[in-house]
């Protein structure tokens, strides 16, 4: 409401109403829906601007405990002024984000699943982890840092610890955060291999795979069917975007993670639910957008003739 981030928020609704002025009449948008402070500033600038339908896309996981995706429902109600900004659909992409957003009370006529770009690659992912894993060759652990360095740190702290309980050839793959980095040396005691390839490459090749609480990697892991251990120190609150779901492990101290590890390819396996909407011919998205331009070409045409009749006769 003051100071820096105040005179920010408003340069940037200023510089989202001048450019979306400017536009010509677009008769669809389609953004990134993560609830960000930005956003409401573009909807309200969108809706100012007589610009189309507004969709909303959320392309990652819906957490239990991230309020960003939750309002009290009486704020979806529109009547007035002042109202929340809201896009006229939101795309949600599976099951599992169908089910936050129902339980959050978000009105089910303004929500439409759509296949989750993000995760197509899954549909190979989960067809190669068909055979049981080797228990006699070397334990394949990938661990997925966290973007918060503290979170990360405790994680490398805590498999430092538990390496000493596992088989000495236990083979650590690491793959930072982007935005957080993870230095080996910190960590003399672990042979790390640190990389930044693809989840789709690593998860084909692990065993089981240490994460933070929060991540959203530990999704993709789950849905390609490789155990996942996940840090729950008490703390936090459990933020997981797996929380609830059947085969998930959750350890509190070093011990328990050693435990988990060594444990992960005896465990009975889990075969996932369904958590994303994966289908590589995208017949929903094909279907919603065609739907969008036809109703807007449509309204085009119905106002085009209105103006034409109030045109005055030659």
């Amino acid at each position: 409401m003051r100071g820096p981030v105040a005179v920010w928020n408003c340069l940037v609704l200023g510089l989202l109403e001048e450019t979306l002025r400017r536009l010509p009449r677009q008769q669809m948008g389609v953004y990134l829906q993560e609830n960000q402070g930005w956003e409401m500033a573009f909807i309200h600038a969108w809706r100012e601007a007589g610009h189309g339908c507004l969709i909303g896309v959320q392309h990652g996981t819906v957490r239990y405990w991230d309020l960003r995706y939750f309002f009290d429902p009486r704020s979806y109600v529109r009547s007035g002024r002042n109202g929340l900004p809201l896009p006229d659909k939101v795309a949600l992409n599976g099951p599992a984000a169908i089910a936050a957003y129902r339980e959050g009370g978000y009105p089910e006529d303004q929500v439409v699943e759509l296949e989750a770009l993000r995760y197509l690659y899954l549909i190979t992912q989960r067809d190669a982890r068909t055979q049981a894993p080797d228990v006699s060759s070397a334990l394949r652990v990938l661990v997925c840092g966290d973007i918060l360095p503290d979170v990360s740190q405790q994680m490398m702290e805590w498999l430092e610890r538990a390496a000493s309980h596992l088989p000495a050839n236990t083979r650590y793959t690491v793959k930072p955060h982007p935005a957080c980095a993870i230095t080996p040396s910190d960590y003399p005691s672990v042979p790390l291999h640190m990389t930044d390839a693809p989840l789709s490459e690593l998860l084909a090749n692990c065993d089981v795979v240490f994460a933070s609480n929060i991540t959203s990697a530990a999704v993709d892991a789950y849905c390609s069917g490789a155990p996942v251990v996940q840090v729950l120190n008490g703390s936090t609150f459990n933020m997981s975007p797996l929380r609830g779901l059947a085969g998930v492990v959750y350890i509190g101290n070093p011990v328990e993670l050693a435990d988990a590890l060594r444990n992960a390819r005896s465990r009975e396996r889990v075969v996932p639910g369904p958590y994303f909407c994966l289908d590589s011919g995208l017949p929903r998205w094909r279907k919603l957008l065609g739907l969008v331009l036809a109703d807007a070409g449509q309204a085009d045409r119905t106002a085009a003739r209105g103006t034409n009749e109030d045109e005055p006769k030659s």
